[in-house]
């Protein structure tokens, strides 16, 4: 998942799927990693597209994601297995970064077709986070 300023959330998937299980989990772990700690780089180096995709690699992981309508066949190949609560709380500060709700976020204008659609996305990935981390309990 390098430097990939317009490349589709199904591009990047596609991307990750031709990496082994380690690698995979190394560079989704990296992008949420580097989003919480720098949220900045979200204004260059890692495209929201790409950040939002590596948070949703992790929640269809776990299962609260199971039987959700996001949860497409080639996210479903793409997401990691055994998603610990350490790593579903990082992608949940990377998610709360990238929509504002840290007080570290930067301003992002994304560009969506159904801004509903894309609000009630971001709210189901944070909730299949939490209960990921809930359960890690």
């Amino acid at each position: 998942m390098g430097n990939m300023n317009e490349v589709s959330a199904p591009d990047l998937l596609d991307e990750l799927l031709e990496l082994s299980p380690r690698e995979r989990f190394h560079a989704v772990a990296t992008v949420v990693a580097r989003v919480w700690e720098t949220p900045t780089v979200l204004l260059g180096e890692i495209p929201p597209t790409q950040a939002i995709t590596a948070v949703a690699v992790i929640a269809a992981g776990l299962p609260g994601a199971y039987g959700k309508s996001w949860l497409d066949h080639r996210l479903a190949r793409a997401a990691l297995p055994g998603v610990s609560g350490e790593l579903a709380g990082r992608a949940l500060c990377a998610l709360d970064v990238i929509v504002g709700r840290d007080r570290e976020s930067v301003p992002l204008e994304l560009h969506v077709s159904d801004g509903d659609a894309a609000q009630a996305l971001l709210d189901d990935l944070r909730d299949v986070l939490m209960d990921g981390i809930r359960r890690a309990w």
